[in-house]
């Protein structure tokens, strides 16, 4: 009996089990399998049975039948849904979060990139002196021995929250890029053009499956209700979402090396012309896009190829939300800050990432744009990072596009008092390298919200 049982994982990116599916801030997360049995089960409930899954306990939280497609169901059936607790997985050596607890993804150390697991095992165990029966065969108890099923659930990864998106691929200068696209139900027959927000990835969510990109850093919020919201209009049914996918890393300099090594020169990505020419393709294939209003943002790495979009294509868009982003200051020229002081740019970063320093990226930049007279440049600096799906975990500081996805980026500097604090700084090598500075997570207090600021940027 046993051999024959046959178990499929329906992988969501959610902290609720409903059919509006939400992202998990951390990345993505196992909370239901289905199992299939060989006839009706029954006598069950979510004391009956224990679970392991990457050899980590899990917490039963449901247990109910559910027909062929996982749809609760009353009376007995062939398949039983077990939900399952998810949450953040804290390293105790540092104290923070880098990850969920029983992730299907595996990091790749040699390549800085995520990869779905090829051995996800799970443990299905009765538990001493519970029983259930399959058809007219009762385990447990004093009837039939169960013993420990074990089965690889990564032959069966199922991921209903992306299936909405429409995937696809771009190729240019013998480069090809992944992408998916989000389309809001109803927008092609609403009463206007619709705005396009892009995403570019973090280092992690390279390489050529498009699910590892939308999962990594929840992406999937750019598509549910949450962000949306301050898209949508009495006219309009909100924004289009696009997702690209590099094989490698963004900052790639063409030999799969980082390009943040060189100073005081511009720091150029083999992806830059492959890259405008997906964005610019998409837009020309959907004549339902506004293109006064088109938004670029990302993360990390991505973060960094949002501002190389600006410093190279920088018209083509209306705002960019940059985050935790990567484009070393000292290889920004006063020509290049000149060039770009009058973009609409929100920043978003925490002051304790020790992956990409926001002293010497993101601030010194902020700084020296203020000071040549920007008018809609934007800044949130954070702390730490704590999210909202497992509120009593810190994230390590770079994780900061969690703010963004869960749409906690609700403060701002006061802009005034950056350019008055300008004169008292010390900008060192592209490094702010003094300390008693007014751009500081304590000054960082002023109402403001990226979502509603971006949602309302307009070129005419």
């Amino acid at each position: 009996m046993n051999s024959k049982l046959i178990l499929k994982a329906l992988l969501y990116a959610t902290a609720f089990f409903s059919v509006s599916v939400e992202g998990y801030e951390w990345g993505p997360a196992v909370p239901k399998i289905i199992v299939e049995f060989q006839d009706k089960v029954s006598g069950f409930d979510i004391d009956t049975f224990a679970v392991k899954t990457d050899h980590i306990e899990r917490e039963i939280i449901d247990a109910y039948n559910t027909d062929a497609n996982g749809k609760k169901q009353k009376g007995a059936s062939k398949y039983v849904a077990l939900e399952l607790t998810v949450k953040a997985s804290v390293i105790p050596s540092f104290g923070f979060s880098m990850g969920g607890e029983a992730s299907p993804f595996t990091y790749d150390m040699s390549t800085g990139r995520n990869s779905w697991s090829t051995n996800y095992e799970l443990d299905l165990d009765l538990k001493e002196g519970k029983s259930f029966k399959v058809g007219k065969s009762e385990y447990g108890g004093d009837k039939k021995v169960w013993k420990t099923f074990k089965y690889n659930l990564a032959d069966n990864y199922v991921v209903p929250e992306t299936k909405e998106w429409k995937k696809d691929s771009f190729t240019a200068h013998s480069i090809t890029l992944q992408r998916a696209s989000f389309t809001p139900k109803g927008v092609e027959k609403d009463g206007g053009k619709n705005p396009l927000v892009i995403w570019l990835h973090g280092a992690g969510e390279g390489g050529r499956d498009i699910d590892i990109t939308l999962l990594g850093n929840e992406v999937t919020a750019l598509a549910k209700e949450g962000i949306q919201k301050y898209f949508i209009s009495d006219d309009l049914k909100g924004a289009y979402v696009l997702a690209v996918q590099t094989p490698t890393m963004w900052m790639d300099r063409g030999n799969s090396t980082y390009n943040n090594d060189i100073s005081g020169k511009r720091q150029t990505s083999i992806y830059d012309a492959v890259l405008f020419e997906a964005i610019k393709d998409y837009v020309a294939n959907n004549s339902d896009i506004d293109t006064d209003r088109i938004y670029v943002g990302g993360c990390s790495n991505g973060g960094y190829m949002t501002m190389n979009m600006m410093f190279e294509h920088g018209d083509f868009f209306t705002a960019f939300y940059p985050i935790c982003e990567a484009y070393m200051d000292r290889n920004i020229s006063e020509d290049m800050i000149e060039d770009v002081k009058d973009y609409n740019i929100w920043f978003l970063h925490s002051e304790d990432d020790t992956t990409v320093d926001p002293l010497a990226t993101s601030i010194s930049t902020y700084y020296r744009l203020m000071n040549a007279g920007a008018k809609n440049v934007h800044y949130t600096l954070t702390d730490h990072v704590i999210g909202t799906d497992d509120p009593e975990v810190q994230y390590m500081g770079h994780y900061s596009w969690v703010y963004a996805f869960n749409d906690q980026v609700k403060k701002q500097f006061d802009n005034a008092k950056v350019v008055a604090d300008f004169e008292n700084i010390t900008i060192k090598g592209g490094k702010v390298t003094t300390t008693d500075n007014y751009v500081t997570n304590a000054n960082c207090n002023r109402d403001g919200n990226m979502w509603s600021w971006l949602a309302s940027q307009r070129k005419n």
